[in-house]
């Protein structure tokens, strides 16, 4: 995609659907790549391979503006990753209510105001209330969100980091149940 080489990219997506994938991943965040071109031209190719546009895609960025473009030219239910309460309640509510009305399923990161999530309280703690706005304000359908409670290294000798995968596994157990 850095060459313009669309041609190579749709063989590489068809080829994932061949073997098996069940989304299609667009992800175009590189510093060196115009990100919302790229995701507009990608996407609007790809909505006319029938082999690809078979699978829902995932519209992946750091930038909203990035994932807007890629909406604008989705059929079918595309899957959003993702959005998080980092940007502020109000900023969230909004994405989210784009979301909503473009029929997109949407991945949820733990991260609020504060930053990422680390402990197990915590993971819950803005998983809950990311749902709670989202299905309460928003009217979001819940069965369209998808928490990613973030696991964390697990591997580096430090002592804080040693329950990280604990936290992880039992976090995500109680956000199943809560949300």
């Amino acid at each position: 995609m850095m060459a313009g080489n669309y041609a190579s990219a749709m063989d590489i997506a068809k080829k994932q659907v061949e073997d098996g994938a069940h989304v299609i991943d667009i992800n175009v965040d590189d510093g060196m790549l115009d990100g919302l071109a790229a995701m507009q031209k990608f996407v609007k190719i790809a909505v006319t391979e029938p082999e690809i546009a078979k699978v829902p895609f995932m519209l992946d960025a750091s930038k909203f503006e990035i994932v807007e473009a890629g909406l604008k030219w989705c059929q079918g239910k595309p899957i959003v990753n993702s959005i998080s309460l980092k940007v502020g309640e109000e900023l969230f509510k909004e994405h989210a209510t784009l979301l909503r009305k473009h029929g997109a399923a949407v991945v949820v990161m733990a991260f609020d105001e504060k930053g990422q999530a680390a402990t197990e309280a915590e993971k819950v703690r803005i998983c809950k209330r990311s749902y709670d706005i989202l299905v309460n304000e928003v009217r979001f359908p819940p069965e369209d969100i998808v928490f990613d409670p973030n696991v964390l290294t697990i591997g580096t000798g430090m002592e804080e980091h040693a329950n990280y995968g604990v936290d992880f596994i039992n976090a995500t157990k109680t956000i199943k149940e809560q949300c």
